[in-house]
């Protein structure tokens, strides 16, 4: 959680956690680094983390039974058709 940020869409305003460290030889985000907002630091982190596993929490029955059927696209499937939240780029 350490590598996302508070980010906001210099042309909508929405504002959305995304990751701001690159992987490997991917600078593609560092073009965007003056739209992350880092003000609270550590705070950012452990506010994703917290939401992170509130809505694990929350799903738990519906992750322990996507993963007992052995389904196809479990994280599609988790994050558009049970929980109905969008999709995060990252």
């Amino acid at each position: 959680m350490d590598d996302y940020s508070l980010y906001v869409d210099p042309e909508t305003k929405v504002k959305s956690y995304k990751r701001f460290a690159p992987r490997g030889d991917d600078k593609s985000m560092l073009e965007n680094f003056q739209n992350f907002q880092f003000g609270n630091g550590p705070e950012n982190s452990k506010i994703l983390k917290f939401v992170c596993e509130s809505i694990v929490e929350e799903y738990e029955d519906d992750i322990i039974s996507l993963y007992t059927q052995e389904a196809d696209h479990v994280a599609d499937k988790l994050c558009s058709e049970i929980s109905e939240h969008r999709e995060m780029d990252g």
